[in-house]
């Protein structure tokens, strides 16, 4: 088998495809020309056609001058974006990303419409997205014809291999990251070989750009040096773990080619020997489940982490060590936390001052005068009631407070406003939840039994 010209077979947008995708750009493109009366651009992978077959999201950038105010700017913005939309009989909504821009499905094509400003090579961006345009213009005048399909290629084995996608939620390999990979190395097999041999940090720099501090990009596994601002490192949202399933898989592929690195079988859950060995770690297993905010993945997924750190800081604070936990929220937000400790004595050592302390003997004794008092290593040590024995009792307890209350505590404000009505599953209810939810027993089968540098 031809692995790369099966895939294409799949991925490779057809003849009829490609028509009507351009057929409705330049719709978009005359029509965002006539209600904006600006200059408007198709970025992403439409407009650098290494889009894949089906793939259908167009993002459309309606280019302001530099000197129009920020406000002015997103009001027209979403001004344009709507009566662009309305022209074309679709239905728009506003999202927002860094600042607020217009989403509609029109004629089955999913469309942003994205202000931003017009700059030119070298120049300081106003706004995060104002660069894509140069992304765009870099990607065209390097790319060649050959080059399109070992682009789609890659992204294809990105998405196969679950690397794919430079959101919140994936912390994965971009297009663009795709495209540039291609265009520095040449084909897709090239990338392979190259990538086979990557060590952490591994810089690339296309343009060669100098004067770079070396610590510029410190502790970031993938640095690609943006070819358009040698400021920004293109693969900055890539980590740690989805390198190395990058790496590992590249060589795994050099080794041994398999079309399912493109096409991977269907989720797998947990097998009953899996779990059995999950459940033989005679750890305890927890999870918050919570109602899912109405906000965007981008907004979801760092609010989601900010949460469990805030959470399992709070457990190792109350001596309950977590050996492992993770976000998953493919319907319902879940934290589940796996913990080496979840049950403690109702008692706990108070440590105080040296003995040779006066001052700090006297405040110590004073306040624990109805205690029993010892002598350790030339310290005074008293006994005190532990508040939370259990790390359930201990999470109950903070997750019943008011949402204001929880954000004061360090929870994000969308979390807390879920998870002040969730509750702490455990025991029989966490592997009942497991069993049932087929997306989060795959979750937990890839982080417990998949060995990127074996597999």
């Amino acid at each position: 088998m031809d692995i790369p010209v099966e895939v294409l077979k799949r991925v490779k947008p057809s003849h009829l495809e490609e028509e009507r995708v351009k057929k409705f750009v330049n719709q978009l493109l005359s029509v965002a020309k006539t209600v904006s009366g600006l200059d408007a651009v198709i970025v992403g992978s439409i407009g650098k056609f290494t889009w894949l077959a089906g793939d259908h999201d167009i993002d459309i950038f309606i280019m302001f001058d530099s000197t129009v105010q920020r406000e002015e700017l997103e009001r027209l913005g979403l001004e344009y974006g709507k009566r662009i939309v309305e022209e074309l009989g679709g239905r728009s909504h506003v999202k927002y990303a860094e600042h607020p821009y217009t989403h509609a499905i029109i004629k089955g094509f999913d469309v942003d419409v994205v202000p931003c400003y017009r700059i030119k090579y070298g120049e300081k961006i106003k706004s995060a997205v104002d660069r894509s345009p140069l992304h765009l213009q870099y990607v065209l005048d390097y790319i060649k014809p050959a080059m399109v399909d070992h682009t789609r290629l890659l992204k294809q084995f990105c998405k196969g291999i679950g690397v794919y996608g430079s959101d919140a939620k994936h912390q994965g390999f971009s297009g663009y990251i795709c495209e540039l990979l291609t265009l520095n190395y040449g084909s897709f097999d090239n990338v392979i070989n190259a990538a086979s041999e990557w060590h952490p940090p591994f810089i690339l720099n296309i343009e060669k750009h100098l004067g770079i501090p070396a610590n510029r990009f410190k502790d970031q596994p993938l640095v690609i040096i943006d070819p358009v601002d040698p400021e920004r490192n293109v693969s900055a949202v890539v980590n740690g773990e989805n390198f190395i399933k990058f790496v590992a898989a590249a060589k795994r592929y050099k080794s041994k080619p398999s079309i399912k690195f493109f096409f991977p079988d269907a989720k797998k859950p947990l097998n009953s020997k899996q779990i059995s060995n999950l459940q033989k770690h005679e750890t305890k297993f927890l999870a918050i489940k919570m109602k899912r905010p109405d906000v965007i993945d981008d907004v979801l997924y760092p609010q989601l982490r900010r949460a469990l750190s805030r959470l399992t800081h709070l457990l190792e604070h109350h001596e309950f060590h977590v050996l492992r936990s993770f976000e998953f929220a493919e319907k319902d937000p879940i934290l589940v936390f796996e913990l080496e400790v979840w049950s403690l004595p109702s008692v706990k050592n108070m440590v105080g001052p040296p003995i040779f302390t006066e001052k700090h003997t006297i405040e110590f004794l004073s306040k624990y005068v109805k205690n029993f008092v010892y002598i350790h290593d030339n310290r005074w040590v008293t006994e005190v009631p532990r508040k939370y024995k259990t790390a359930v009792h201990l999470l109950n307890a903070f997750l019943k407070n008011k949402p204001s209350v929880l954000v004061e505590n360090g929870l994000p404000k969308y979390i807390a406003a879920s998870v002040s009505v969730s509750k702490v599953i455990e025991h029989h209810d966490f592997w009942k939840l497991v069993k049932k939810d087929k997306a989060l027993s795959d979750c937990l089968r890839k982080k417990y039994f998949v060995d990127y540098t074996k597999e």
